[in-house]
């Protein structure tokens, strides 16, 4: 018998929908599901499931460990291609014990692969954004750093912004907004200025070694405490650092508030009352003074001979 398609019949439109990849697997899942519902399981096939899947974790933490040695006595591109392929052996372990144990216990091995082919499709492609995405959770978790905090990380000093899906945002002194990775920050040293509320800086000076020193470090270090830009508690300190030639090289530190521009503000505040009060007594600097700022550290006057 022959069967004439009418213009209005849409057999061949059913067929080419249903024939699609996604359809098919689905029918061949619910089909898989229907015929293990209604079949026995015994305790045997459970145990080989149980045990294909435990060797396979097995290799795949073997070859995982074996990659680690390997990619320890490799620097640069090399390392990172080994702990790659550690990383997707063990991973293809895993799929493949995982694919045979279903196996087993009575689905069709055909479309868990294709599932398995489409998940690491997707995985690859996801996995730059789900890196960065977990690693910025993992931050704000932590209490690593928040909008606000003045931080120093991978190299920069900064206020932190925001921290977004991707990226931890930071606004430099010098006025530039950079936008890190997450994972480099998690993987790199955080160090928070914000979080203890206060930061110490320190100027260097020079005064000739036949001065008063115990005079000269009381009254520097009664200035600093006078001065509104430095706290008081805890206390500045003066020490003798070293001698050069006729001279003494001493260090004062004081505390301020973490902020890039109170430190400006300490550091100069605390140059001039050292210069005032020695000067009040009688006391010259001496030796060449060559003042510096380190923008990523702390404040210090330094001296050079």
């Amino acid at each position: 018998m022959v069967v004439i398609q009418q213009p209005g019949d849409d057999t061949s439109s059913s067929d080419s929908s249903g024939g699609d990849l996604a359809s098919d697997l689905g029918d061949e899942i619910r089909v898989t599901l229907d015929r293990w519902s209604v079949g026995q399981l015994g305790v045997d096939d459970l145990l080989i499931a149980a045990g294909i899947v435990a060797v396979g974790a097995f290799l795949a933490w073997l070859s995982s460990r074996i990659a680690k040695r390997l990619a320890r006595r490799s620097d640069g591109p090399v390392r990172a291609a080994i702990a790659t392929t550690g990383l997707l052996v063990a991973s293809v372990l895993m799929l493949l014990a995982g694919s045979l144990a279903l196996e087993v216990l009575g689905f069709s091995l055909g479309p868990i692969l294709v599932l398995i082919l489409v998940l690491v499709v997707v995985v690859l492609l996801l996995r730059p954004i789900l890196t960065n995405l977990s690693s910025g959770v993992l931050l704000q978790v932590r209490g690593a750093l928040e909008a606000g905090d003045l931080v120093r990380t991978n190299g920069l000093l900064g206020v932190v912004h925001e921290i977004n899906a991707r990226t931890v945002v930071l606004d430099t002194s010098d006025g530039r907004r950079v936008h890190i990775p997450s994972t480099e920050v998690l993987g790199d040293t955080i160090e928070n200025y914000t979080t203890l509320g206060r930061r110490r800086s320190s100027i260097d000076f020079m005064v000739s070694a036949t001065d008063d020193l115990d005079l000269v470090t009381a009254t520097v270090s009664a200035a600093l405490m006078e001065i509104e830009e430095t706290l008081s508690d805890p206390l500045p300190e003066v020490q003798r650092i070293r001698l050069v030639s006729e001279f003494v090289a001493l260090r004062a530190y004081a505390w301020h508030e973490p902020s890039t521009s109170a430190q400006r503000y300490a550091v100069d505040a605390m140059a001039s009352a050292t210069v005032s009060s020695l000067a009040a007594i009688g006391v010259q600097l001496g030796g060449p003074q060559l003042m510096q700022f380190d923008a990523l550290g702390s404040g210090q006057c330094g001296c050079a001979k």
